[in-house]
């Protein structure tokens, strides 16, 4: 098999993006809600929509392949193998496929200036152990399963650093039945007949209500926990003695107590980046507009002319010739 050099991506920094603050990530996110670019799992979803394009802002993803290739499967985020894959040649490791077909698929990595490959196989049989074979994704499509198993193991082995600790969405969905079902359907005995009538079915028992959904949400990241903190540096509050405005102005914002900055969850690091953004924003503004005062307040002049008193000589002449009647005449003989 023969080995095509891979040419690396330019680094994200490098890269044209929609996205440069908070706002930017609201906005788009309001934007695209509720079109058919959105998964029909976030879309409306705009909180949702937000803690995606966050994640894939972490792992290197511009927002819409974010919105393409991140999937939230029982409360946890997970990135597409295919993703997965993309990442590791963008950064400039090696990766590639040994042998894929509907038995076994093996693939081959080996991390940048790094002589160490490593290899990693699934089989049918794999997947028959873990209880993965009767299911319907391996069933209709077994190659590309294997394949995304393969993938996804290999990726946490040796690039858990580029894929940013997700794991493969292949690795989850459709994996777990759902709650009380059965993996085969069985028919229910039809009611016992009688020469005489046919017995009636018991009442239907009313449905139970789904259990609420009590999955933790996701907590604050670092990256976003150090941006906050970087802009309350900005507003001069990143003093030991002023952690309770801090976390004064995080509760306003939230809309809840918070007794430490770990309490945020990622939609509300989120909010409180963008309400600090804001009041940042504010505060700039105010100071140019006194900045501007003030110049104008330096440069205005007075209409109101100053007091003037004429030397001592000048003014008894001028007095002289008041009292001889000259007004403003020169004197005769001048």
């Amino acid at each position: 098999m023969t080995i095509v050099p891979f040419q690396p991506q330019p680094p994200a920094s490098a890269r044209q993006t929609l996205v440069h603050s908070m706002d930017d990530v609201f906005t788009l996110a309001e934007t695209v809600a509720n079109t058919d670019f959105v998964p029909r799992g976030l879309r409306g979803n705009q909180p949702a929509i937000i803690a995606a394009i966050l994640y894939g802002r972490e792992v290197g993803l511009e927002p819409m392949q974010s919105l393409a290739k991140i999937s939230v499967i029982d409360g946890r985020p997970t990135l597409s193998s295919e993703a997965q894959r993309a990442l590791i040649l963008a950064a400039g490791h090696e990766w590639w496929i040994e042998e894929s077909t509907n038995a076994r698929a093996i693939v081959c990595g080996r991390r940048r200036n790094d002589k160490t490959t490593s290899r990693v196989t699934w089989t049918m049989d794999d997947a028959k152990r873990a209880n993965l074979a009767g299911r319907k994704n391996w069933q209709t499509y077994p190659r590309q399963m294997l394949l995304a198993r393969a993938s996804a193991e290999l990726a946490r082995a040796i690039f858990a650093d580029v894929i940013g600790g997700l794991a493969a969405t292949e690795e989850f969905d459709g994996d777990t039945p759902p709650p009380d079902v059965p993996d085969a359907a069985v028919p229910e005995p039809e009611p016992a007949r009688t020469t005489t009538r046919r017995r009636r079915k018991p009442p239907a028992a009313p449905p139970e209500e789904a259990p609420a959904d009590t999955t933790p949400p996701d907590p604050a990241t670092d990256g976003q926990l150090r941006a906050v903190m970087a802009r309350f540096r900005e507003m001069g509050l990143a003093d030991e003695a002023q952690r309770d405005a801090r976390l004064a102005f995080a509760s306003e914002a939230v809309g809840r107590p918070l007794a430490s900055s770990r309490d945020l969850t990622t939609v509300e690091a989120a909010t409180v980046l963008h309400a600090l953004d804001a009041a940042l924003e504010a505060r700039r503004e105010g100071e140019v507009e006194q900045a501007l005062v003030t110049e104008v307040a330096a440069t205005e002049v007075t209409d109101t002319p100053s007091a003037f008193t004429p030397p001592a000589d000048v003014q008894q002449e001028l007095e002289t010739r008041e009292a001889r009647g000259y007004g403003d005449d020169f004197p005769p003989g001048f």
